[in-house]
């Protein structure tokens, strides 16, 4: 199976027949080429491809959500042409997106990260600090360790995030996070011999780069054992809990900082399933199935 001509055909079909701008083909060419790499289209190859884009784009929604309506309409456009020994209508048949998407901590699960850091030396502080950031409060994990101490505004109760498009928004501050943050700020984080502005620093008092920010992540979490954990996690997590908790969504977009209601209403199933999940798990007649 030569995927990389049978891509051409396609990107050319959209064109021709479909009438779609250059700009939408280009887009279509950018999720689907990784394709490429692949020997042969078969579910379980279509599942690694996912499985990789997800940590590709570092377990987003909409990213996953966008991948997997373009590799639908690939598909579909190969069934069609003989080109597939199997129908893409049984691979998604079933909501698939929260497979791909890292993941969702439970409540008790978050209070045992949080317990399992002892907040008595600069890197528990600062762990602690920086899991906040991404919880408590939702922020992505370029936002986290990008933020800079003029954006924390303890005494008001704020912190301003600088997001997508160099969007700054604001964030409620308050309870345990606000403690532990000035904790981090004002008794700790001086001991790192801080040579930049942001909160977040790494041992050389430098920022923290994503990648020493998943070491942590997975440090911290390694006592669950649970292997797709990520600083995503947390903010999947953030607004998977807020959701079942009645939070408003349009408030829930303003927090998250999406720009589109669309990528926060991906959330809206999730935390269908994280309700299912919760109920099954606490519920008196689930528990004895178990």
């Amino acid at each position: 199976m030569n995927i990389s001509a049978l891509l051409k055909n396609y990107l050319r079909y959209l064109a021709l027949e479909k009438n779609l701008s250059k700009q939408t083909i280009k887009s279509y060419e950018a999720d689907l080429m990784p394709l490429c790499e692949l020997t042969e289209i078969t579910i379980d190859n279509i599942d690694t491809f996912l499985s990789e884009r997800a940590k590709a784009f570092d377990y987003k929604p909409s990213s996953l959500a966008r991948h997997l309506s373009s590799l639908r309409g690939f598909l579909n456009y190969l069934e069609e042409r003989g080109e597939l020994d199997f129908s893409p209508e049984n691979l998604f048949a079933a909501p698939r997106l929260e497979k791909y998407l890292p993941h969702c901590l439970s409540i008790d699960e978050v209070m045992q990260i949080f317990e399992n850091i002892l907040p008595n030396d600069k890197f528990g502080a600062r762990d602690i600090a920086l899991l906040e950031l991404l919880y408590s409060m939702g922020l992505r994990i370029s936002e986290a360790v990008s933020l800079k101490l003029e954006h924390v505004q303890l005494d008001k109760g704020w912190i301003t995030p600088v997001g997508k498009g160099n969007k700054q928004r604001l964030v409620p501050l308050s309870g345990k996070a606000k403690e532990n943050l000035e904790r981090w700020i004002k008794e700790w984080r001086q001991q790192l011999k801080p040579k930049i502005d942001t909160v977040i620093l790494n041992f050389h008092g430098k920022k923290l780069s994503r990648v020493g920010a998943w070491k942590i992540i997975q440090n911290r979490t390694a006592f669950l054992e649970k292997s797709s954990i990520s600083p995503h996690s947390f903010r999947h997590s953030f607004a998977t809990h807020c959701l079942a908790g009645g939070m408003d969504l349009r408030i829930l977009q303003e927090l998250l900082g999406h720009a589109n209601l669309a990528t926060t209403q991906i959330y809206t199933h999730l935390d269908n399933d994280y309700l299912k999940a919760e109920h099954h798990r606490f519920h008196p007649r689930e528990r004895l199935k178990h």
